[in-house]
């Protein structure tokens, strides 16, 4: 029986509420494996640079550790042990990204949210570059912290009447090849080669962009690095994830609200964060070694529930692809 009165039923402690928080899943089954051997140290690098570049008073991280081998295990647990990570989450059976993304996000009272595959390196101030895009462009939703021209159009469709959009070449060739090795690809022949505004040149050579001033944002961005706004999160779909992974499911859980509420993906014009994927960078990682924390501050917003938006939302999606596809966009 209880003996006594509790005594934190006469503490009352206010909580504090942060603004931003990341989200961070992680999937290393061994090390025996050619294609895992060098994950342990992948994720390492990726929490490292992490850590040392947000502002701990205002972001918080959950850590995803999904089923991961020890080795991989330990140097989570590392980061936990020495405070950087405010929620760790342990299963017991690899239940893929998305599911477990999706748990967590729902449950976070972060007015902004960041999803992020645990194999980036994260450069100096890539949250105070995502801060400023929220801040300058109100329609903002999604933000990823390096150039994704080639989406421009993907779920997308809410800037197609935006007269301030403009087309041009306003992202360096040396940011796209940072984006291009990231992903593995030959530079000049990868995702950024393909035929872009109006099928009349390729993303490299122009793409669609908004300006405030001085101020350039990109049209487009990825989900496998990008921050929402958290009423984003608010509207999502609540139905089973029914596979551990399947390409291109975010489609249907994520991505298609963003469009539905009015709001733009977009990203930075400069390579904020490198995609490591499974071989360690030491020439990236000797150049970002030393991180620089945010210095800026999320901005407020008011919560959107676009009834316009959502009524335009197929017509104005099967618009813009049969645009895209006679080469009229």
């Amino acid at each position: 029986m209880r003996v006594g009165n509790n005594p934190q039923k006469s503490n009352v402690t206010e909580l504090r509420h942060k603004t931003h928080r990341i989200i961070l899943p992680f999937w290393i089954p061994n090390v025996s494996d050619d294609y895992f051997k060098e994950q342990p140290q992948v994720l390492y690098w990726c929490l490292k640079s992490l850590t040392s570049t947000i502002n701990p008073e205002q972001t918080n991280i959950t850590l995803i550790n999904n089923n991961s081998c020890a080795e991989a295990s330990e140097i989570a647990e590392d980061f936990v042990k020495q405070g950087f990570i405010d929620k760790y989450v342990v299963r017991h059976e690899n239940r893929g990204k998305l599911e477990v993304v999706l748990a967590e996000a729902r449950a976070s009272f972060e007015d902004y949210i960041t999803i992020a595959d645990a194999d980036f390196l994260f450069f100096p101030q890539w949250e105070d570059a995502t801060i400023e895009v929220f801040r300058i462009f109100k329609k903002a939703g999604v933000v990823s912290c390096y150039p994704c021209p080639n989406l421009a159009t993907y779920y997308n469709s809410a800037w197609l009447w935006d007269y301030k959009i403009k087309v041009g070449k306003v992202v360096p060739d040396s940011e796209l090849d940072l984006v291009e090795l990231g992903l593995g690809n030959i530079v000049g022949k990868g995702v950024f080669s393909g035929l872009g505004v109006k099928r009349k040149s390729t993303w490299r050579e122009n793409q669609y962009y908004i300006r405030n001033k001085s101020f350039i944002a990109c049209l487009g961005a990825t989900h496998a690095l990008a921050t929402f706004k958290r009423d984003i999160i608010q509207k999502l779909p609540f139905k089973k994830v029914e596979f551990v992974f399947k390409n291109g499911y975010e489609y249907n859980y994520i991505d298609f609200i963003v469009e539905q509420l009015g709001y733009y993906r977009l990203s930075t014009v400069k390579c904020n964060a490198y995609h490591m994927g499974n071989t360690l960078p030491m020439d990236m990682i000797q150049a970002f070694r030393t991180g620089q924390i945010s210095q800026k501050e999320f901005p407020t917003y008011k919560t959107r529930n676009s009834f316009f938006n959502k009524l335009i939302y197929y017509p104005a999606a099967f618009f813009m692809g049969m645009m895209r596809k006679y080469g009229l966009l």
